[in-house]
């Protein structure tokens, strides 16, 4: 009696939107939203677990580059090229980067799982 002959299940394939935001965010910044932002784009008929994910990592990358830009857009305006500017440009950069780089990781386990990404929700 085999085991995993009663195991057959279809994979959702959640997995791979997750690996390309967080190889936007780590490796490959430019590339890896273009391929994220394709399979967005194609994800409408698949899996519901897979088109969560992939709006989701696409919504996460463009939320990311908003808030880290102005951020660092308004840190200037205030201060101007001073070394308060600096000091708070990098904390808030390396800050903001570390948090949505967290969060592709509890989205690659929600992903791995066949769950829903846990933000935002009103995606699935």
């Amino acid at each position: 009696m085999p085991y995993s002959a009663s195991q057959k299940s279809e994979t959702p394939g959640a997995v791979a939107p997750v690996i390309w935001y967080l190889l936007n965010l780590l490796a490959l910044p430019v590339i890896g939203f273009l391929v994220l932002l394709s399979i967005a784009m194609k994800s409408g008929d698949d899996n519901p677990i897979r088109r969560a994910h992939s709006k989701a990592g696409v919504y996460m990358s463009i939320l990311g580059a908003v808030l880290i830009s102005s951020g660092v857009l308004i840190a200037w305006l205030i201060h101007g090229n001073t070394g308060s500017f600096w000091t708070f440009a990098i904390v808030w950069a390396i800050v903001l980067h570390t948090s949505f780089v967290l969060w592709g990781m509890i989205a690659l386990a929600q992903a791995i799982g066949d769950k829903p990404p846990y933000f935002p929700r009103r995606l699935l």
